[in-house]
C-alpha cells in the first residue's frame, strides 16, 4: 500500500520517503501511483487544484495548529472523508471527524525509522528548553517568553535554545544530552499537545511541562512534570526540588514507556494507519478528480461568508 501526503510544511516536519511495514509514505507531489492521499493541514498554496488519484473514501485531513491560531471552513474540510485533529467536535462537525492525540512528525529531527530502535545514550548536560523570542499575547508565548528569561537568570545550567536566542540545526541538539527539558505548549487546550513535549520523551529526557490539562490520560503521568507558567518562582522551585531528588533517574522507566507510546501510537504516521484500517478497500478512480486548496477556494464569496462564521463558532467554543 502507497499513501501520498500533501503538505505546505517543508521537509524538517515529514520525511519525503518512509516505510512501515507493507505500507510505503511519500512526499513526492507527481507521486499519481497512490492508494491513500493525506493532507497535513493544507495543500501547497502554489497548486490551487489537486488531481487525486484514489478513492474519495481514502482522503485525509490532518490539523495540528489550535483553534485560536487556526481553523479551517467547512467547504474546505468537506473535501476530504476524514478529518484528524486535536479540535474539539463543537468546533470541527465533519462526517469523518476522528480526534487525534498528538499527531506528531518532527520526532526531534532524527529519521523516523531510527527512532523505532534509537538507543539510550548517557545524558552530560543538566537542562534544556527550546522556544523563539515571539511575544504574542492571544496564545501563551509571551508568559513562556518571560518564564524562561526568568529561569535563564536564576537557574545557572539552564540551556535556552531557539530562533533568536541560541539557534540550532536539529531539535536534537538541544535534547539527546540532557537530562531535563522544559516544553510550555502554545495554547492550554484539553487533548492538545504537540512535539513540545514529545519531543523531549523520544529523547529521553524527564520534561517540566505546561499545557493539555488532559495529558495524564494519554501518557503516564510519572514522565513528565507540571509546572505554572504563570508562577516563575514557584516554576524554579519545582524544577530545583526535582533536580535535588534526582527524579530522572527515578522516572526513567515511565519515560521509557511514554516513548514506546510515541512511537507506536501517537505519531502521525500510525494514527494515520489506525484510520486506514478501519475503512474498506475501494478501487482507483477511473479519471482522476480534484481537490481545491484553501485560500483558492475564498475566492468564492460565498465560501468567504462561510469561513468568517466557523471562525466565530470556533473562537467562542475553544
Amino acid at each position: 500500500m502507497k499513501i501520498k501526503i500533501l503538505s505546505s510544511w517543508g521537509p524538517s516536519w515529514l520525511q519525503n520517503y518512509l516505510k512501515l511495514g507493507d505500507v510505503e509514505f511519500t512526499r513526492d507531489p507527481d507521486c499519481t501511483d497512490y492508494d491513500w492521499l493525506v493532507v497535513y493541514d493544507e495543500i501547497p498554496r502554489k497548486f490551487k487544484t489537486v488531481d487525486v488519484h484514489c478513492a474519495p473514501e481514502h482522503t485525509i485531513l490532518v490539523t495540528q495548529e489550535p483553534p485560536v491560531i487556526k481553523v479551517h471552513a467547512p467547504c474546505y474540510t468537506k473535501q476530504f472523508h476524514y478529518m484528524l485533529t486535536t479540535h474539539s467536535p463543537a468546533i470541527c462537525r465533519h462526517r469523518g471527524y476522528r480526534r487525534g492525540a498528538g499527531i506528531l512528525t518532527g520526532m526531534t529531527g532524527h529519521p523516523f525509522e531510527e527512532l523505532i530502535t534509537f538507543p539510550e545514550r548517557p545524558k552530560s548536560k543538566l537542562i534544556s528548553a527550546v522556544c523563539s523570542r515571539k511575544l504574542m499575547t492571544h496564545t501563551e508565548h509571551n508568559k513562556r517568553h518571560h518564564l524562561f528569561e526568568y529561569l535563564l537568570k536564576h537557574l545557572p545550567d539552564f540551556s535556552w535554545k531557539g530562533k533568536g536566542i541560541s539557534p540550532i540545526s536539529m531539535k536534537y541538539e538541544a535534547l539527546d544530552d540532557y537530562k531535563y527539558h522544559i516544553a510550555v505548549e502554545n495554547t492550554t487546550l484539553d487533548y492538545h499537545w504537540t512535539e513540545k513535549i514529545a519531543d523531549s520523551i523520544m529523547s529521553l529526557c524527564l520534561t517540566f511541562y505546561s499545557g493539555d490539562p488532559k495529558l495524564e490520560r494519554v501518557l503516564p503521568p510519572e514522565c513528565f512534570i507540571r509546572i505554572p507558567i504563570d508562577d516563575p518562582p514557584k516554576a524554579l522551585a519545582i524544577i530545583q526540588e526535582a533536580i535535588a531528588n534526582n527524579e530522572y533517574e527515578k522516572r526513567l522507566p515511565a519515560i521509557r514507556e511514554a516513548r514506546r507510546l510515541l512511537v507506536e501510537r501517537y505519531n502521525l504516521y500510525q494514527q494515520i494507519l489506525s484510520i486506514v484500517a478501519e475503512q474498506e478497500e475501494k478501487p482507483r478512480p477511473a479519471q482522476p478528480w480534484k481537490l481545491y486548496e484553501r485560500h483558492y477556494m475564498r475566492l468564492n464569496p460565498f465560501n468567504l461568508l462561510g469561513e468568517g462564521l466557523h471562525l466565530l463558532r470556533a473562537r467562542l467554543f475553544h
